[in-house]
């Protein structure tokens, strides 16, 4: 039992140190191949994917809010004489901030 335990510590000290090897080396031939404006327009392009999908979420939920509100209202309307009857189905959530 005691000599797995040490196995699994060699394995996993020598994973975590080939990674961390690895990820240095990559770094390094990146900064020596890559030209600095290519890695500032790439930083840029990918700050700004983020910022598009940020937009989106809230858009998203700003649209969501608004069939949420619809929704409620036409279930709470009350019913006119020959008027359909309300929606059956699952109930709708909010959503929270």
């Amino acid at each position: 039992m005691f000599k797995r335990v040490i196995w699994m510590g060699a394995g996993f000290g020598a994973g975590l140190s080939s990674s961390y090897w690895v990820k240095r080396a990559v770094n390094r031939r990146v900064e020596r191949y890559v030209p600095s404006e290519v890695r500032r327009t790439v930083g840029a392009k990918a700050r700004s994917a983020g910022a598009t999908v940020k937009s989106a979420v809230d858009e998203g939920r700003v649209t969501m809010r608004a069939y949420q509100r619809d929704a409620e209202a036409a279930v709470a309307a009350p019913r006119v004489a020959g008027g359909s009857p309300p929606p059956s189905g699952p109930r709708l959530r909010a959503v929270p901030d």
